[in-house]
C-alpha cells in the first residue's frame, strides 16, 4: 500500500532515545514500513514507530531491515529526505489499522 504524505498526526522514529520525526511513508505492509528520513540508522537497530494524532498514541516495536542513501531523482521530490530505510515490525497490522488509507 503505498501511502505518501504523512497522514494528520504524527509518525516518528523513536531510536537511541530520540524522536526523529517521520515526514514521508513509502509504503506499509504485513510485514513493516518503508519511508523516508534525515538520519541514517544502522541495519539490525532495534527502534520503534509512534504514530499520535488527537484520538489514539500507538508505538509499535521493530528492527531496520535495511538503510540506503536516496538517489536524487524525480520521484525523490514526493519522498523527500537523505535516507530510505525499511523496518521490520513486531505489529504491523496494528500501525496498518490506524493509518488513513486513500
Amino acid at each position: 500500500m503505498l501511502l505518501g504524505e504523512v497522514p494528520r498526526g504524527s509518525v516518528c522514529l523513536v531510536w537511541r532515545g530520540q524522536r526523529i520525526m517521520i515526514e514521508s511513508l513509502r509504503d506499509i505492509s504485513n510485514s513493516g514500513i518503508s519511508f523516508s528520513l534525515n538520519e541514517q540508522v544502522g541495519v539490525s537497530e532495534r527502534i520503534s514507530i509512534e504514530y499520535t494524532d488527537p484520538n489514539v498514541k500507538l508505538e509499535v516495536f521493530g528492527r531496520v531491515a535495511w538503510c540506503g542513501q536516496s538517489q536524487q531523482g524525480a520521484s525523490e521530490k514526493q519522498h523527500p529526505g537523505a535516507f530510505l530505510m525499511g523496518v521490520e515490525l513486531m505489529s504491523p497490522m496494528m500501525l496498518f489499522a490506524v493509518l488513513p488509507k486513500r
